[in-house]
């Protein structure tokens, strides 16, 4: 799963040692409803098309929300 965001803020928080704020770009209702966990991937600037590409090579479904 993969949707396009701004980051807002970077807090420290005693909790995890990378954190950001992310306004999301899409329906965030659907990411929620679809999201696994809390760990998370970040990659500045856009690519999901290119990480969509690569997953469907080797077998992998991608949702763009």
């Amino acid at each position: 799963m993969g949707f396009k965001g701004r980051i807002l803020d970077s807090p420290s928080f005693p909790i995890c040692r990378s954190q950001v704020d992310i306004e999301v770009e899409g329906d965030w209702r659907e990411l929620l409803k679809e999201m696994r966990g809390f760990h998370w991937m970040i990659a500045y600037g856009d690519y999901l098309r290119e990480i969509g590409y690569a997953l469907s090579k080797i077998g992998i479904k991608w949702k763009v929300i």
